[in-house]
């Protein structure tokens, strides 16, 4: 089995939004959402290596479970991530998601995919990118903006940005070895989005 091609994923994206009510422009509040599509869902901490857990009762309810020693960053990811598995996947058996598993299955990597491209919308990214920087070169200060605007780690940030052509190899490896914490601080941005929390949160 091969991963769906990428068009597909951003199809399932863009429907995903417009069917939850989102432009595809806008930050996704992702606990609000959670409770508009009455998922129940544990924020726990777990090993470093397990990222979370979904699955689908025969009746249809739909349960998530999130390591909250992960950043936040990382947490909404990994939601967004199951979301696929509960809504898109064809086969939505009780998922875990651990560092074993993410890279091998083409379900996992379609789930990633998916879980950038609904939580980073192109024409979002577009939106949030001054123009005279697309002719030239992403700063660093539209980089931190980014992040934080969409509520995504930095690393999945420029995996997308990557992805749609809008920053080079290089540009990616440059970005990649900037300390995200101290950067962020220095342009005056709150850290939380860095760092785990959410602890023994149940929604």
């Amino acid at each position: 089995m091969k991963p769906l091609p990428l068009e597909t994923i951003e199809n399932l994206a863009t429907q995903f939004r417009l069917k939850n009510e989102l432009s595809q422009s806008e930050p996704i509040n992702i606990k609000s959402l959670l409770r508009k599509l009455e998922i129940f869902t544990i924020y726990k901490p777990l090993s470093e290596s397990f990222y979370g857990m979904s699955l689908q009762s025969k009746s249809g309810d739909n349960f998530i479970l999130i390591n909250s020693n992960h950043p936040r960053g990382r947490q909404h990811f990994t939601l967004a991530h199951e979301f696929y598995h509960l809504f898109f996947d064809e086969n939505p058996v009780p998922h875990i998601c651990d560092e074993t598993t993410i890279e091998k299955s083409p379900t996992e990597k379609d789930a990633n995919s998916f879980a950038s491209a609904f939580l980073m919308p192109y024409e979002g990214l577009m939106k949030n990118i001054p123009k005279e920087e697309l002719k030239n070169k992403i700063s660093l200060a539209t980089i931190i903006r980014i992040e934080q605007y969409f509520s995504v780690s930095r690393k999945a940030l420029l995996v997308r940005l990557k992805s749609k052509s809008l920053i080079s190899k290089k540009e990616y490896d440059d970005f990649d070895k900037i300390p995200v914490q101290e950067s962020a601080k220095q342009y005056g941005y709150d850290i939380s989005l860095y760092n785990k929390g959410n602890e023994g949160l149940v929604i």
